[in-house]
């Protein structure tokens, strides 16, 4: 085999065009562009922090995997909640505290191959399921186009709307009392939250907790006992 740098420069790429690898059992194989880009779209290996993917498998659901609730049929618009695995499809790495981030979002779920199938939602409540790996999203329609397939892989990502309203997450690190957060909305928002010691997401936070709006871009959450979790602004 000649050395790689005696080729011709390939200046016209198409998906059809591989390259020459090593597998991961130390076989030399042929990779087809095409394939790896399915490969990094579906597993988010390019690494885009607001995108979670996942397989959508309505049966024998593991690790990276996830499933869609329908009130009837299996079109976007009649999705009313979906079941996602707290893994990324073909990712070892959890995701649990950052899909905490999507309760109370405008949502996008799409075919990471097929973009044109697609729902958009708001996620009214984020709970964690029975089985400690899973979490379950109810959803309420906004737009959407298409039909959800079986075994196909989705992505969700937050979705925000030129000229819509505005929202704010909030990461409290550390337990405390008062959080006091700067949001720079320009409006007094809704508050819910969601701490650290639960999987429950909470929108009465009047409940058990005091708001007090400083002004349009500020506001501080006074709890009876110190704690550290998220709270999301609308």
């Amino acid at each position: 085999m000649a050395r790689i740098s005696t080729y011709q420069q390939d200046t016209n790429i198409s998906t059809g065009d591989k390259l020459l690898g090593t597998d991961s059992g130390g076989s030399t194989k042929n990779f087809v562009l095409s394939n790896l880009t399915s490969f990094l779209s579906e597993s988010n290996t390019s690494g885009n922090s607001s995108s979670f993917t996942f397989k959508y498998k309505q049966l024998n659901r593991g690790q990276g995997d996830m499933n869609f609730v329908f009130s009837s049929g299996s079109t976007f618009a009649n999705l009313t909640s979906i079941k996602v695995s707290k893994y990324n499809y073909n990712s070892p790495n959890a995701i649990n505290n950052a899909l905490s981030l999507l309760g109370g979002k405008n949502i996008i779920i799409y075919d990471v191959n097929n973009k044109n199938n697609f729902g958009v939602y708001k996620v009214e409540s984020l709970q964690a399921d029975d089985n400690p790996n899973f979490y379950n999203m109810s959803l309420s329609h906004i737009t959407s186009n298409s039909s959800a397939v079986d075994q196909n892989v989705y992505g969700i990502d937050i979705f925000a709307e030129s000229g819509g309203d505005l929202t704010f997450p909030h990461h409290q690190n550390t337990a405390s009392t008062s959080w006091v957060i700067n949001h720079n909305l320009g409006k007094f928002p809704s508050v819910s939250i969601k701490f650290s010691s639960s999987d429950n997401v909470y929108t009465n936070v009047g409940a058990f907790a005091g708001i007090v709006y400083t002004d349009e871009n500020n506001l501080t959450i006074n709890l009876a006992a110190a704690e550290s979790g998220y709270a999301y602004l609308n």
